[in-house]
């Protein structure tokens, strides 16, 4: 047997993780071990909480009666078993049927943390799965993990979820368990409490480990993350040799934040700046931050076609406060962290995976710019209507907000839109059927919904 597997599995303890913060990433009831089960699969950015996500499974069959003896923890990102090969995998199998025997005919529960680091990981996991006793959970830090570039022979044979970092809902659970988030209308003073963690919420931003750090180690380790996504998710795994350019990119959209991007632009600016790198060098770098889930790219949506395929897009971060820890101090704009925080819950809100489930669009009559259209743009009817500022308080940002979603809602046969607001008191404006939300922005973080069909 391999002496690295064996150490690992013989030290491994779910003792050693708790407490565990429980997430709210359903993943619904885990299947009873059996050969040709679906395996779950949750993909998201590095430390968004994956492994303490599939933590939270094992507890939880642990305390309905299961035996932790049949469970089976293993983390295949370890540099002490590099490479990492189909015959790894078959090392750990064996390992934990050698230790518990009664689990090859008996069935057990495998977790197994970053699996994409196995070279061929998708024909060795189908093998498993198909000749094997088992319920399998499978842990990856990127996007593509289950395309048919990687992985062909699971199809049709996965449950996908996606981990986000901590949601604002989450945040308060975690900082202020003692508040109730389901009542049906908060006090004063627990809605200022609300409104203060939204203010820190924007700031730290929800990866867990941050959450009890200083705001000075908090930087430094988000910036961390940020760079170790770069490094090891696109720069090794695309075997990319311009690794200056590429950072240097990547802390450009970091900082734009949403704003929009040119990657004409883009390639002129870092050139200029010593780092030159072609503009199909950076449409791929950016595909590879997303697939890495570092940002979101949200592309135009058109009446034409789904999308506009051209070269202006934004790009927001996984969360906003990777984004400000990562940001000059010039850049940071209160406005776009809560357009960020804004995108990213739509995202976790329509749990689906099409690139094209968030964007953004112009109308046809004025070119009037929405903020977000949620929903499958396959299907442009029903889709959630978005603008995001600071507040309404200004006359000519009311006018300016309410027009542009007015005039959409009047070119898509909307009902609805929403108009979330860092500051001001919710509120409604109405014209014949069609109503138009103002809501703040703790309170519609709260709420966990997408308006019309999302």
């Amino acid at each position: 047997m391999n002496p690295i597997v064996v150490e690992k599995m013989k030290n491994f303890s779910l003792e050693l993780y708790e407490p565990i913060f429980p997430r709210e990433l359903d993943l619904g009831t885990p299947l009873e071990p059996k050969a040709g089960n679906l395996v779950t699969v949750i993909t998201g950015m590095r430390r968004s909480g994956k492994s303490y996500r599939m933590f939270q499974v094992m507890a939880d069959l642990i305390r309905s009666g299961v035996s932790a003896d049949s469970l089976l923890y293993f983390d295949f990102e370890d540099d002490r078993l590099d490479p990492v090969t189909p015959q790894t995998g078959d090392e750990v199998l064996e390992t934990f049927w050698s230790l518990h025997p009664e689990t090859v005919e008996g069935g057990a529960y495998f977790f197994f943390d970053e699996l994409q680091e196995m070279e061929g990981w998708g024909k060795w996991l189908r093998r498993v799965v198909d000749t094997t006793r088992a319920t399998i959970f499978v842990s990856g830090s990127s996007s593509k993990m289950l395309s048919a570039e990687y992985a062909t022979e699971l199809r049709g044979r996965t449950l996908e979820y996606l981990l986000l970092p901590y949601s604002f809902r989450e945040f308060v659970r975690y900082h202020h368990p003692d508040l109730d988030l389901d009542v049906a209308a908060f006090s004063t003073v627990d809605r200022l409490r609300l409104e203060q963690a939204f203010d820190r919420y924007l700031r730290r931003g929800g990866f867990p480990a941050v959450q009890d750090l200083s705001e000075a180690q908090a930087v430094s380790v988000l910036q961390g993350y940020a760079q170790r996504v770069v490094a090891k998710d696109v720069l090794e795994r695309h075997n990319i040799g311009n690794p200056r350019a590429v950072l240097a990119f990547a802390r450009k959209l970091l900082g734009l934040n949403g704003r929009m991007l040119s990657l004409r632009k883009t390639e002129h600016e870092l050139k200029a700046a010593g780092s030159p790198i072609g503009r199909a060098m950076l449409a791929d770098v950016l595909s590879y931050l997303a697939e890495a889930y570092l940002f979101f790219v949200v592309r135009e949506r058109t009446r034409a076609v789904s999308l506009e395929k051209g070269t202006m897009v934004k790009a927001y971060p996984i969360d906003p406060g990777l984004a400000r820890a990562n940001a000059a101090a010039a850049v940071l704009d209160e406005g776009q962290s809560l357009e960020d925080a804004v995108c990213v819950e739509l995202w976790r809100r329509l749990s689906v995976s099409r690139d094209e489930a968030v964007s953004f669009g112009r109308t046809m009559t004025k070119g009037y710019e929405i903020d977000f259209i949620a929903g499958d743009a396959l299907f442009d009817e029903g889709l959630g209507l978005y603008q995001v500022t600071l507040s309404l308080d200004d006359p000519r940002t009311k006018e300016r907000e309410l027009r542009s979603l007015w005039e959409a809602m009047d070119e898509r046969g909307a009902t609805e839109g929403v108009i979330v607001v860092k500051e001001g008191k919710e509120q409604g404006f109405r014209e014949g059927d069609r109503v138009i939300r103002c809501v703040p922005a703790w309170r519609w973080f709260l709420e966990g919904r997408c308006e019309a069909s999302c």
